[in-house]
């Protein structure tokens, strides 16, 4: 594989972060502090196996930093770049839903939370 087949991988590797709803619910939940496992599965209203699963996959791929305060796990944004991609998309998406104002203020707030 050539280099630039080599960083488009990487590339796409790193987007797949975003591929899963469920990995932009705890990357809500954690962009503008590091929560523990419990307080990021209260929030997103997801089980623990599943958000501890998401977890690890992002920790594994170098988007979030992990720490260790007892028995406890807390996790956070490692990467702004991450979070800042994030931002933008919102923002994107948030510009296509004229006709559902609902949907738009909900983004609205989704955004305002991620600054």
């Amino acid at each position: 594989m050539d280099v630039l087949g080599a960083v488009f991988e990487s590339g796409a590797r790193y987007f797949s972060i975003l591929s899963e709803p469920a990995r932009l619910r705890i990357l809500h939940s954690i962009c503008q502090e590091e929560k523990s496992v419990g307080q990021i599965v209260v929030e997103t209203e997801m089980s623990q196996t599943n958000v501890s699963r998401h977890l690890n996959m992002m920790y594994q791929a170098g988007a979030l930093k992990r720490r260790r305060d007892g028995t406890q796990v807390f996790y956070g944004v490692s990467d702004s770049t991450l979070t800042d991609l994030c931002r933008s998309v919102c923002v994107r998406v948030s510009a296509e839903l004229d006709g559902d104002k609902n949907l738009k203020r909900s983004f609205k707030v989704l955004i305002d939370e991620l600054r």
